[in-house]
């Protein structure tokens, strides 16, 4: 019985095409704003994780120094990282060159390495031959580079009086980090043919580190704890400490802008009290002679509350579409492509997690109870005199 006067309510209050142009316009900004928070929190989680695995594409999770410089890794070495969960090291040496091609130069960091270890620790495939090159993505599109192209690197082996030592390589294909600024002056070459041309012999300066898979949080405290297990003269910083600070403040940004954000779904949620009340205005002479033919206020009250919470799980769907349609225009829409040079990435993406959804449909859901509250209190208030005495004047 309950439900049938619910839906001979509904089918009394929604009898013209107009109330349900208003209750779908009502809906969608309702789940635009939702859709607009969800997808400010989910850029910054995913500029957040996409800064980390580019990162990690180019430094594993944690890269190994020594306060000499150049060292070798020794078994001694090794065997303590396994100690603490180390699962791949990858030896290379890193220095600053000048690459030139056909009166085109750039600064670049060359790094020489093994590409089995290398893509052991980072998952990267780098093409690397004999006597070959590869460029960061970025950087082989700048000079639109075609497979055998030559590149020569100019190195200085850093002593005073020695001459400039000149590389000629040929380019052997492109990488992709994910940021920009590594994807633009990362180069790669084969270490040994590196550690000839500055006379390093078997020496390395970076040593890259994968730990066995954890969190972001664990792996944090896999790179403390390892760093002072090792102790001087070694350093163990995690990849993504250059950009701590960016991460920093991303985290901040992403708290104060969810709380300024909770506005707009106010808004949204007046304009669902609004149509609340303009149901009943548009309706009054049916609603109070239901009332005078014995319609109890509380189930009205169900009526209400029935309709506003399919309200809101319907603009929770939508708003769920709209998320996933914004995230398909960033990642496909060349017109939402980001300077990476201003924002140190090439492209975003939005990433949420279950508890993103949870927090903002659960606010969504008690403005709505605050909000719509009231708007049933005052349609539920009117007195059934007070009604009729206002409908029939």
């Amino acid at each position: 019985m309950p439900g049938r006067l619910l839906l001979a309510l509904g089918r009394i209050f929604f009898d013209q095409a107009a109330t349900w142009r208003l209750l779908a316009f009502s809906i969608f900004g309702y789940a635009f704003s939702l859709a607009v928070i969800l997808s400010t929190l989910g850029l910054m989680d995913g500029f957040e994780e996409t800064l980390k695995n580019g990162l990690r594409l180019s430094s594993g999770d944690a890269y190994l120094t020594h306060k000499n410089g150049f060292y070798q890794l020794e078994d001694s070495v090794l065997e303590e990282m396994q100690l603490h969960g180390v699962q791949a090291v990858s030896g290379l040496v890193q220095s600053e060159a000048f690459a030139l091609r056909e009166g085109m130069s750039k600064g670049v960091l060359v790094r020489g390495i093994d590409p089995k270890d290398f893509g052991n620790v980072t998952g990267l495939k780098i093409p690397l031959q004999e006597q070959s090159i590869v460029l960061g993505d970025v950087l082989a599109r700048d000079w639109k580079m075609n497979l055998g192209d030559e590149v020569t690197l100019v190195l200085a082996k850093g002593h005073e009086g020695e001459k400039p030592q000149f590389i000629t390589l040929k380019y052997a294909g492109s990488v992709r980090h994910g940021i920009y600024e590594k994807d633009s002056r990362f180069v790669y070459m084969n270490r040994p043919e590196l550690q000839e041309s500055l006379g390093l012999g078997s020496k390395i300066n970076l040593g890259l580190i994968q730990f066995v898979k954890k969190s972001s949080e664990n792996l944090e405290e896999s790179v403390r704890s390892l760093d002072d297990s090792m102790g001087n003269p070694w350093y163990v910083k995690a990849s993504w400490q250059e950009f701590s600070g960016l991460l920093e403040a991303v985290a901040v940004e992403k708290t104060s802008i969810a709380v300024v954000l909770q506005l707009i779904v106010v808004v949204a949620v007046f304009n669902v009290a609004a149509f609340l009340i303009t149901l009943q205005s548009r309706k009054t002479r049916e609603f109070f002679l239901l009332r005078a033919f014995g319609l109890p206020r509380k189930r009205f009250f169900v009526f209400a509350s029935t309709l506003l919470l399919n309200v809101w799980l319907t603009s929770c769907v939508v708003a769920l579409g709209l998320v996933k349609f914004f995230n398909y225009l960033l990642i496909h829409a060349s017109w939402l492509q980001v300077p990476g040079d201003i924002y140190v990435l090439t492209q975003l993406q939005v990433k949420l997690e279950l508890t993103d959804y949870l927090i903002v449909f659960g606010l969504a859901l008690v403005w709505m109870i605050i909000l719509g509250g009231f708007a049933i209190r005052k349609v539920k208030g009117q007195s059934l005199l007070t009604g009729l005495r206002q409908e029939f004047q």
